[in-house]
């Protein structure tokens, strides 16, 4: 074969091989205002949570997701006990009074089911619920991806202190134990597997107003229904509001805008889908409708967007979104 030949032979087999390759997908961004833009990184299994003030454009705290198991309310006037969503902890109310009684059976009985948190963070959308009305014996299932389960009964809390029994699902003796409330947090956490206050897992309440990390949500509109862990943002419950808006162009909101739209204390009003994922491409996208208003405990008002999941080398789990003060 002579050389001009080989080179020609060469040069067809490349634009053949080329002409095969799976084209890229390209992901088209939002475009970014005026404001200020912040990237977090969760890492790719999202094994860490941040906390941001907006006022100060800075993280002020990162704690691992995964690593309490219960939030008690720290608020005076409250008794609220959350799970944490980002293991799909679930939970029966088995309706008995003595923690002797509970066993094995009250797992079975299916007149009881597996139950999860909502994570507007009311209580009366959580497993635990209003526990004072009755002080009953709760089932506690630790994890979605095991069977590890405790059994627990909140005895009594007032300004100071929670009093609470736990202990393995069929034990007959329990250990009591006191969660202790924390004037400068919003909740103390608690480990289950330590049977100890879990530390640093949140920054003091009157420092951050965002928290970027996951909870769970029930997809009612599967069949059956599905709880799931999502990847979102929260806001802080200590005084911050928000407003989710579809119909407004991001550029346009203004302080006038912002003053004029009724704001929720509900903590997953800026949520998680702000974002789109394709199962078939297996990537997600920013939704570009949704643009949101925050209202600090300082009474300063910022508008935020979202503007990728993914970080600079191309891996999900790094929420990148900008924020511009409007008063």
């Amino acid at each position: 074969m002579s050389k001009p030949y080989s080179i020609l032979v060469f040069l067809f087999v490349a634009v053949l091989l080329s002409s095969c390759e799976k084209k890229d997908t390209s992901i088209i961004l939002p475009p970014k205002g005026n404001g200020t833009a912040m990237q977090v990184d969760m890492g790719e299994n999202y094994d860490y949570q941040y906390f941001i003030s907006l006022q100060q454009n800075s993280i002020v705290h990162i704690s691992p997701t995964k690593n309490w198991d219960l939030a008690f309310s720290c608020d005076p006037n409250s008794h609220a006990i959350f799970l944490n969503g980002a293991k799909l902890m679930s939970g029966i109310n088995t309706h008995k009074l003595k923690m002797t009684d509970v066993g094995s059976s009250d797992t079975t009985d299916k007149s009881k089911s597996w139950t999860y948190d909502n994570a507007s963070g009311n209580i009366d959308s959580t497993v635990i619920g209003d526990w004072k009305q009755n002080n009953e014996v709760y089932i506690i299932k630790l994890s979605n991806t095991n069977n590890h389960v405790r059994k627990i009964k909140i005895i009594s809390s007032d300004i100071f202190e929670y009093t609470l029994q736990v202990a393995e699902l069929n034990a007959t003796n329990f250990t009591t134990i006191k969660i202790p409330k924390k004037a400068t947090q919003n909740y103390t956490y608690f480990s289950f597997d330590l049977l100890t206050e879990v530390p640093n897992v949140e920054p003091d309440k009157d420092t951050w107003d965002l928290q970027v990390t996951l909870f769970n949500y029930t997809f009612y509109d599967q069949n059956p229904i599905l709880p799931y862990v999502v990847n979102g943002v929260l806001i802080n419950p200590n005084g911050t509001t928000a407003y989710k808006d579809s119909l407004s162009v991001y550029n346009n909101i203004d302080a006038a805008f912002a003053l004029s739209v009724p704001l929720s204390p509900a903590k997953d009003v800026i949520g998680f889908d702000w974002k789109k994922y394709d199962i078939d491409k297996n990537l997600y996208t920013v939704d570009n409708r949704y643009s949101y208003i925050v209202k600090t405990k300082s009474q300063s008002y910022f508008k935020l967007h979202f503007l990728d999941f993914y970080g600079p080398t191309g891996i999900k789990g790094s929420p990148k979104f900008e924020f511009e003060q409007l008063k």
